[in-house]
């Protein structure tokens, strides 16, 4: 990690005799080295898969700092950095990473693995600082706050009902991309006005079944920084939508009764049947709706080269997935991290999201398992049917109908990879 700063003086005074002086620099920086650990992250059938060819996978890379340094620790580096404005000798901070690997390069004119030559290759990177800030930075608290013998009765870190489990549904990052240039690329927001940025446009029906299900939850959703912008416009422009707009047939209907949408209980899926309608128009909107059912929106802008969207496998899903852990591990006690389209649907007209997955990690009857993968349904949308209504329509007859759904269990190709688990474990 390096500082830059004004002048000479203030450089050599901040933490005199450790770190180096940076070579070749026209401003004072000082920098200070760690170790780094890198793990490949990509699972063994994507190596073989045609359809990757030329792509590459993501890796983890994790930094230790020297021990014992308070400056240079997370939390205090975080702090210099959010009152940089406001300091004479500090100018900049950010870090640099440097790996060596093993690779292997195709000869010129030949287009076949076979020939090709070994040798090593350099990956050099740098970042600001901000890309690493969280919204706290003390990762000690979480450790100290822990028992050295696991106590799932009296740990804080185990809620003893659903209704105080903190519980995040996580999608994304989303993004939107185009061709250019004879390859796909993240898409201009200043040449596409009409682009919706890392909005998923099934992000509006997904949050209708999430305000039935699961009261007093957040909703993370992630965007590529470069589209952050334009899908904070899109996502505010969404959350002050009419229901009865948003939701033409089934808004209405199913949160019609205000009075009825803050005691925190589950909307059955039941409700969005014809015949259990009759309430009138509501000009109640989105953001309004999400309030009485106590259900946050938090949008994560990660910064991340357009490369890592544009040629990995899985558009650094994988990454993602270890990030999300090592930065919320210490404010939610279950995470669920599921594709942009994907709509939770509760099995019964008893229990909420939050209650489910209370009893599958914390109840008498939990596995204690470290964390449970899911099977989804997944289903080609025909793009006469790509509208709010008619995707709600689809979950609610499969929901409604055991014989649909028992079809569907059968015939059915049901997608794994999705994951639920409580985030303390998952990194």
């Amino acid at each position: 990690v390096c500082f830059q700063f004004s002048n000479q003086e203030d450089m050599d005074n901040f933490l005199p005799n450790v770190g180096y002086e940076a070579g070749k620099q026209s401003t004072p920086t000082k920098c200070f080295e760690g170790e780094a650990t890198a793990y490949e992250k990509f699972a063994s059938w994507q190596k073989g898969d045609r359809r990757f060819k030329g792509y590459g996978y993501q890796w983890q890379v994790d930094c230790t700092l020297p021990n014992g340094i308070q400056e240079l620790t997370c939390r205090e580096i975080s702090r210099m950095q959010g009152e940089i404005d406001l300091l004479d000798d500090l100018q900049k901070i950010y870090f640099k990473t440097k790996l060596e690997m093993d690779g292997w390069f195709r000869w010129p004119g030949y287009d076949d693995d076979v020939e090709s030559l070994a040798r090593r290759f350099g990956i050099h990177t740098e970042w600001p600082w901000t890309a690493l800030m969280s919204h706290d930075d003390d990762r000690s608290a979480i450790a100290n706050g822990l028992s050295m013998s696991w106590n799932d009765m009296n740990s804080k870190f185990v809620p003893s009902s659903h209704h105080e489990m903190s519980l995040a549904h996580v999608e994304g990052p989303g993004y939107d991309q185009n061709e250019y240039s004879g390859h796909l690329s993240l898409k201009s927001m200043t040449s596409d006005k009409l682009s919706k940025g890392g909005i998923h446009p099934r992000l509006a029906s997904n949050l209708f079944h999430l305000i039935r299900n699961a009261p007093g939850t957040t909703h993370i959703v992630a965007v590529v920084d470069g589209q952050a912008q334009r899908s904070y416009k899109e996502l505010l422009a969404l959350l002050n939508t009419n229901i009865s707009e948003l939701f033409k047939v089934y808004g209405n209907r199913v949160f019609g009764n205000a009075g009825k949408l803050d005691d925190q209980d589950l909307i059955p899926i039941s409700s969005m049947n014809l015949m259990n309608s009759n309430s009138s128009q509501s000009s109640m909107t989105l953001l309004e709706l999400l309030r009485l059912r106590n259900i946050k929106i938090h949008m994560v802008p990660i910064i991340t080269p357009s490369l890592v969207v544009e040629k990995t496998v899985c558009s650094g899903q994988y990454s993602f997935a270890i990030y999300l852990a090592a930065r919320y591990s210490a404010d939610y006690q279950v995470i669920m991290y599921v594709d942009g389209d994907t709509a939770m649907i509760e099995s019964n007209n008893e229990r909420t999201l939050n209650e489910i997955l209370y009893d599958r990690f914390f109840g008498r009857k939990s596995s204690k398992c470290a964390g449970h993968r899911m099977r989804l349904i997944e289903q080609y949308v025909k793009p006469e049917y790509n509208n709010n209504e008619s995707v709600l329509q689809c979950t609610q007859s499969l929901a409604l109908d055991k014989r649909k759904w028992q079809y569907v269990l059968k015939n059915c190709n049901l997608k794994e990879g999705h994951i639920v688990a409580p985030p303390d474990l998952v990194y």
